[in-house]
């Protein structure tokens, strides 16, 4: 089973994080890494892909990681 969840991010965006039962997870747009580490390890999840729909830099801020 996929769980979708939402992030709040910035004053006005969202991250997307999809993770399965075996402890994997994508996101989606992620501009803002802290939200993300957070969320990882309170689920403790392996971040397995970062997806990009588009080059502004609230969305592609994260390849910092």
């Amino acid at each position: 089973m996929l769980v979708v969840k939402s992030i709040p991010a910035f004053n006005d965006n969202y991250i997307w994080l999809i993770h399965n039962n075996q402890g994997e997870c994508a996101v989606v747009d992620p501009g803002d890494h802290q939200p993300v580490i957070n969320y990882l390890q309170q689920h403790e999840l392996t971040l397995s892909n970062i997806l990009i729909t588009h080059h502004h830099a609230d969305h592609v801020a994260v390849w910092l990681l």
